[in-house]
């Protein structure tokens, strides 16, 4: 037998208490039966840059640079799908989040890179270039060679499909399932290949198909309507929006709605892989980048905490020929994807990250950094204007250590914050200052795994042009 096809499907946004939920993601579960389930795996940062970058290295933020002030993915290290190219395998991306795409480096490796924004590729982003001139005499000037090329169809329906047509029905799953048959349709070689994908559907805003949300809604309640509630979740986070628990309630109903429409998509594909025969050879890996707050500790998105509710990611691994299916609850991090993905494709791992965590067994303990708020509490600012006093605190780097019974966090501002997540797992009550032995014990943990965050200062940014901008201020992220 040759080496296996491997394919990891990053479901952005996931929270792993939503995921497994088999009233939310039914064909997911079905799937998970038949797969090694892991309940405590975690994301070493909150939020998809660093936190795919981290699954495309298996190093920390501190070792591979890559957040907020150093958004160009740039590693000393080889990333994953150059490993898997050098080891002989074709290598492909479908991704529909922006952060993870050629613009921010994301395509080293790959010998294709679908994004999920444009219908057709290798077309001018007319979007782009309108954003770049401020008076409407400069804009036609500009646009008209562009319109009469010889690409001018393609651009025009990017610009249409990107800015009009994709969020009317997904955030891009059914396109990502026809383009990923469409690739393994007409590369039925004897080649192995590796395939990333990052679905979308359950980030902001939620607004799932209406058939969805009437799934997810238990009959005693009215569901919920995407258009009339606050989705904005820097409004809120900065005091000029006002949400009671039922508006939080209705979001977790579109997020599990969002997951629902997600599974459904997800079990097209199980299918399909199952029926062409490709499934018994693949390596099927399912796991998040990061969580989300829907209200939790007063925050909405994903961002200025390192709680569970960001770092407990779903993880699902499925190999017939060497991977047996059960549920294991022992601690793992995402990033060792790297290392246990190469090691079962018989790939070269570098020395550093050798550890295969489905063959190793369990760590002590999973390790997290937030290394700069994005966005900054300056951008908040001059957004929303002076912010309230509970805010500024958020102007800080974190780190984080957690084993099965501790959980400690750390601010660049001083502060600290023990949990026994063992009694207390949604992480209530600080018991710092309870327990000074185990707060030194964690301490020695972090400072041996992670480096000190010292200071940002946003210096070194990558270039974006406007249609890359305006995708992320349409996913919520603040620039």
């Amino acid at each position: 037998m040759g080496k296996p096809n491997v394919l990891l499907i990053v479901l952005d946004t996931a929270r792993a208490q939503a995921v497994y939920d088999e009233e939310v993601m039914p064909n997911l579960n079905q799937f998970a039966e038949k797969s090694l389930k892991f309940t405590n795996a975690f994301t070493t940062a909150p939020w998809s840059l660093p936190s795919h970058s981290s699954l495309f290295t298996g190093e920390y933020t501190s070792n591979h640079r890559t957040h907020a002030d150093s958004q160009h993915f740039d590693p000393d290290i080889d990333p994953l799908a150059e490993r898997f190219r050098q080891g002989g395998y074709r290598t492909v991306a479908f991704s529909n989040n922006v952060w993870i795409s050629p613009t921010f480096g994301f395509d080293q490796g790959f010998d294709g890179y679908s994004v999920g924004w444009e219908l057709f590729e290798n077309s001018t982003d007319i979007v782009a270039i309108a954003k770049e001139y401020d008076s409407t005499v400069k804009r036609v000037k500009a646009l008209v060679p562009e319109l009469f090329s010889i690409d001018s169809p393609k651009t025009i329906v990017n610009a249409l499909y990107s800015n009009y047509l994709r969020k009317f029905y997904d955030s891009g799953a059914w396109l990502t399932n026809r383009r990923i048959r469409h690739w393994l349709e007409s590369n039925s070689n004897d080649e192995p290949f590796f395939m990333f994908v990052n679905y979308l559907e359950p980030h902001l805003d939620y607004d799932p198909p209406k058939s969805h949300i009437e799934e997810v809604t238990p009959e005693s309640v009215e569901a919920p309507s995407a258009d009339e509630l606050n989705q904005n979740a820097w409004s809120y986070i900065a005091g000029d929006e006002d949400m009671s628990d039922d508006d939080f309630e209705d979001l977790r109903l579109l997020y599990d709605a969002e997951l629902r429409y997600l599974d459904k998509r997800l079990g097209q594909l199980f299918r399909y892989l199952s029926e062409s025969g490709l499934l018994d050879d693949t390596v099927v890996v399912v796991t998040g980048d990061h969580g989300e707050n829907i209200g939790d500790y007063g925050l909405m998105d994903h961002q200025y905490c390192l709680y569970d509710t960001l770092l407990n990611v779903p993880l699902l691994a499925h190999y017939p020929d060497s991977i047996s299916p059960g549920i294991r609850e022992d601690l793992v991090e995402i990033r060792e994807l790297y290392p246990t993905l190469l090691d079962i494709a018989d790939v070269e791992s570098p020395a550093s990250t050798d550890r295969n965590f489905i063959r190793d067994g369990a760590r002590e303990a999973v390790f997290a950094e937030y290394r700069v708020p994005q966005p900054s509490l300056d951008t908040l600012r001059e957004k929303f204007g002076e912010l309230p006093q509970e805010v500024l605190k958020y102007d800080r780097g974190l780190r984080a250590v957690r084993t099965q019974q501790w959980k400690f966090i750390e601010g660049t501002d001083g502060a600290k914050y023990l949990f026994n997540v063992d009694k207390d797992p949604h992480e209530q009550m600080n018991v710092v200052n309870m327990h000074p032995d185990v707060v030194s014990d964690l301490e020695m943990e972090l400072n041996s795994q992670l480096a000190p965050i010292s200071h940002f200062d946003g210096q070194s940014e990558t270039e974006m042009d406007a249609s890359v901008e305006s995708h992320l201020e349409e996913l919520g992220y603040l620039q």
